[in-house]
C-alpha cells in the first residue's frame, strides 16, 4: 500500500504535522524516528530552523509502499532569498493510482518566512551590486563592501609596523552556493592585498569579517 515517508530530519529544528481536516492543529513530530502516513494521503507538515537558512535540506518526502521501498520524491529547503529562510509550511497530497509506489503530486508551500531576513538579504545584494568589490577567498571570488577601513598601529616583535584594519560585509548565500563559509584565522585577498580573518559575525544575511593586513 502507498503511503507518505518524511525522513532526514535535522537535529535541533522543531517539526510539525496537521492534516487536511484540521489544518490549524499542529503536532510536534518525533524526529527520532521517521514518519510514515499510511492511511492518510492528505498531511501538512511544517518545519523550523533555529537561525535563518540557506539553500538547507529541512527533511525530504517520499512516496513508499508497505516495505518502504521509495523514490525520493520531493527535497524540501529552507532559503532566505525565497522567503522561507526560517520556517515553511507545506501541504502534500499521494496519488496512490500512479506508479508502483505512488507518487507525491501536490506540494503547495502554505506558509512561509521570515522575511525581514529576506529584505535584508536583498539589501546586502544591491549594495554589492551598486558599491561593492570583491574578495578572493582561497581561489573563490565573492561580493563584498567595504564597511570600515582604519589605519592602526600594531605593536609587534621587533618593533612598531604600520597596517591597517578592514571590516567587509558579504552576502551569505554566495558562500551557501560554493558549500564554504569563512573561518578565523583564515587568510583572504581584497585589492591586491592580503588579511588575516580576525573576527567574523553571522548575521541574518551577511558575513562581517574583520580583517587584519598581513605584512
Amino acid at each position: 500500500m502507498a503511503a507518505i515517508h518524511i525522513t532526514n530530519f535535522r537535529a535541533g529544528w522543531l517539526y510539525e504535522s496537521a492534516t487536511a481536516a484540521a489544518p490549524t492543529t499542529w503536532s510536534t513530530i518525533d524526529t527520532s524516528q521517521d514518519l510514515t502516513y499510511s492511511s492518510d494521503t492528505n498531511v501538512l507538515i511544517r518545519v523550523t530552523a533555529d537561525s535563518p537558512q540557506y539553500d538547507s535540506t529541512a527533511y525530504l518526502v517520499e512516496a513508499v509502499n508497505s516495505q518502504l521501498e521509495h523514490i525520493i520524491s520531493e527535497t524540501i529547503k529552507l532559503d532566505v532569498p525565497t522567503g522561507n529562510g526560517t520556517f515553511r509550511a507545506d501541504f502534500f497530497e499521494l496519488d496512490t493510482t500512479l506508479s508502483t509506489y505512488g507518487q507525491v503530486v501536490s506540494t503547495h508551500t502554505v506558509d512561509q518566512g521570515h522575511h525581514r531576513s529576506r529584505l535584508l538579504y536583498e539589501q546586502q545584494v544591491e549594495i554589492e551590486r551598486l558599491a561593492g568589490g570583491l574578495l578572493d577567498y582561497h581561489g573563490n571570488v565573492l561580493r563584498c563592501v567595504e564597511s570600515g577601513n582604519t589605519e592602526t598601529k600594531e605593536l609587534e616583535e621587533g618593533g612598531i609596523l604600520e597596517g591597517y584594519d578592514l571590516t567587509l560585509t558579504t552576502n551569505r548565500k554566495q558562500w551557501a552556493d560554493l558549500g564554504i563559509k569563512p573561518i578565523v584565522g583564515a587568510t583572504l585577498t581584497k585589492g591586491g592585498k592580503r588579511y588575516k580573518i580576525q573576527q567574523l559575525l553571522t548575521n541574518d544575511a551577511s558575513f562581517e569579517l574583520g580583517l587584519m593586513k598581513k605584512q
